[in-house]
């Protein structure tokens, strides 16, 4: 006899209810082990793991990230219906109105497992396994989309972005989102920067190849810098004194941002130093400077503004209401030849 569980939530604290200009061939390195595989578009967790739930049943997931486990929020499964064998098949969509994680052929991955019908029930993805891939572009995604509407609300976002895994390169190109390593966060954070940073109609592109630690065109500078920036909010704590990317341009691995290397290229013209100045006016670390602002306030001074390069990026912030003398204390840090001490 098939008995349905009564259940709600959104899984993980579970309660339910344009433009690829630039080439981020440096942001990722040598391309990783998950182009080169086949991946089905029904994904398995790697493990379940079941223990007593006083409710009678209960279901959750979560991912391994630097050694431990992390909820991840967001999905929203079919509603099981218990078989008699005592298993439920349960599934959702890593998608949502307002990004989704498809194949190269556009179909949505999904997770799909079958599960006890009693207990609190968890499903476990490894960081870099194949599910676990498309379960983590799924966690950074959703965390950004939650982030975003606390603190600028989504009207800009008028589309559904697609994130594209396991792709050819690591890019943003054409409204779509293109990854190669699901598990490399900052990457997956950088190029959704890009698609946010479009949508927003934050600033000027710019194109051709760049090195992080080089300089190049200011509107290319602007962009790629700004795209960090977006990932480190997302994903890095702003309290932390040595805030750093994990994956990001293999060659200078970890990209330090608070603590930006000296023989980093000088001035605007620099990502790496855009980044480190975007940065230093929303942490909560004091190195000098002693700028908290939230992130809506640097949004709100930038959007549908276009700005073409760092000095019209100042300019904005200054008419927003940031202070001239704090603007220059974070513009010197991080562009003058002072900067070089870092």
């Amino acid at each position: 006899m098939k008995n349905p569980l009564k259940f709600a939530f959104i899984v993980g604290l579970l309660t339910l209810p344009f433009v690829a200009l630039g080439s981020d061939e440096d942001l990722s390195g040598p391309r990783g082990p998950g182009f080169a595989q086949s991946v089905s578009t029904t994904l398995a967790p790697d493990r379940v793991e079941v223990s007593e739930d006083p409710r009678g049943w209960s279901l959750s997931v979560w991912r391994e990230k630097q050694g431990r486990l992390q909820a991840v929020p967001g999905l929203v499964f079919s509603a099981p219906v218990c078989a008699d064998q005592g298993l439920a098949e349960v599934k959702a969509a890593l998608q949502d109105r307002h990004v989704k994680v498809q194949n190269r052929w556009g179909v949505t991955y999904q997770i799909k497992a079958r599960v006890p019908c009693q207990g609190h029930v968890k499903l476990l993805f490894q960081p870099d396994s194949p599910a676990g891939q498309a379960v983590g572009i799924w966690q950074v995604t959703y965390r950004a989309e939650k982030m975003l509407e606390a603190e600028v609300g989504l009207g800009f976002w008028t589309r559904t972005l697609p994130f594209t895994w396991p792709s050819d390169g690591d890019y943003y190109s054409f409204g779509q989102v293109n990854i190669t390593r699901g598990d490399h966060w900052d990457v997956v954070g950088h190029e959704m920067g890009h698609a946010i940073y479009d949508m927003g109609d934050i600033g000027a592109w710019g194109g051709g190849q760049h090195k992080i630690d080089e300089c190049y065109s200011a509107a290319l500078a602007l962009s790629e810098g700004w795209a960090s920036y977006f990932s480190a909010w997302v994903s890095v704590d702003r309290r932390d004194p040595d805030a750093k990317f994990e994956f990001m341009v293999p060659r200078r691995s970890p990209i330090r941002f608070e603590n930006i290397p000296g023989d980093v290229c000088l001035g605007p013209t620099n990502e790496w130093r855009v980044t480190g100045f975007f940065w230093d006016l929303i942490d909560f670390n004091n190195d000098g400077e002693t700028s908290d602002a939230p992130f809506q306030a640097v949004w709100e001074a930038l959007t549908g503004h276009h700005a073409k390069d760092m000095s019209e990026v100042r300019e904005l912030l200054e008419a927003r209401g940031f202070k001239s003398e704090t603007l220059q204390s974070v513009w010197e840090r991080n562009f003058s030849p002072s900067s070089r001490a870092r």
